[in-house]
């Protein structure tokens, strides 16, 4: 019974529902237009596909195994940069504020400046939000524990390139040559490749919230288990037009 729910589930609710619908408007059009038929029968197989848990471990695990955690990461600065903002109302924590990725990175920054003693340069504006994420990533290492003397930030950036160019001018100014540079394992070839085009003199990667790996479920099959797909993609893409660019325009 319980996998039943979850196969009705996985049907009903989008992506699911669209397989569906492309499935019977190709069954419906088997006679009347097989050429239209048959798109829509790929494109459902597509959609099945292209949303589950396997086929989004495929993509992100070459993102996420480029690099390792270090067995003794050392350097003069940690570089936290930040996923996402939720925003809301008044909250409890400054971690409510947090989209889930930035989350993630910012638990493992915690207890990575507690075991170096480092200090942690946040890194992130407000593209999209009415206060920067480094801001309120910030203020919940202040919650965790972490002195407000180790904390900096950087609130300008809007995307990764600028994270990259205002961290170095942060990091110049200080003095700091070699930074440990923390994201989430799917972002960090594109981050490595910025801050090394941007000028940093040594970056030692630091991946975090591996998400592809381990074992597989049946459930890894159904549409819409692997809603990170979009991730991947976009790394890939970022990844093609930054190599271009600098190929072209550097």
């Amino acid at each position: 019974m319980f996998l039943i729910k979850k196969i009705i589930a996985a049907f009903v609710l989008p992506p699911g529902c669209y397989v569906v619908l492309l499935a019977w408007v190709a069954f419906y059009l088997r006679k009347r237009a097989r050429a239209a038929a048959l798109a829509c029968a790929g494109l459902s197989f597509l959609v099945w596909v292209g949303t589950t848990k396997v086929f989004c471990n495929v993509l992100l695990g070459p993102l996420e195994r480029a690099y390792s955690v270090p067995v003794k990461p050392e350097g003069d600065v940690i570089v936290l940069l930040c996923g996402g903002f939720r925003g809301g109302g008044k909250s409890f924590s400054a971690s409510e504020r947090l989209a889930p990725g930035t989350l993630e990175r910012v638990v493992v920054a915690f207890k990575l400046q507690k075991d170096t003693g480092l200090p942690l340069l946040i890194s992130g504006g407000a593209p999209f939000s009415e206060a920067p994420e480094a801001e309120a990533a910030a203020a919940f290492l202040k919650e965790l524990g972490v002195p407000e003397n180790k904390l900096i930030t950087e609130e300008k950036s809007r995307d990764t390139k600028e994270n990259a160019r205002f961290s170095l001018k942060i990091c110049d100014e200080k003095g700091y040559k070699k930074i440990i540079l923390l994201t989430s394992a799917y972002h960090l070839p594109r981050s490595v490749l910025l801050f090394s085009k941007a000028g940093t003199a040594e970056i030692v990667p630091f991946p975090v919230a591996r998400r592809s790996g381990g074992p597989r479920f049946f459930n890894d099959y159904l549409p819409g288990s692997g809603p990170d797909s979009r991730l991947a993609l976009n790394e890939y893409l970022g990844l093609l037009y930054y190599r271009l660019y600098y190929s072209f325009f550097s």
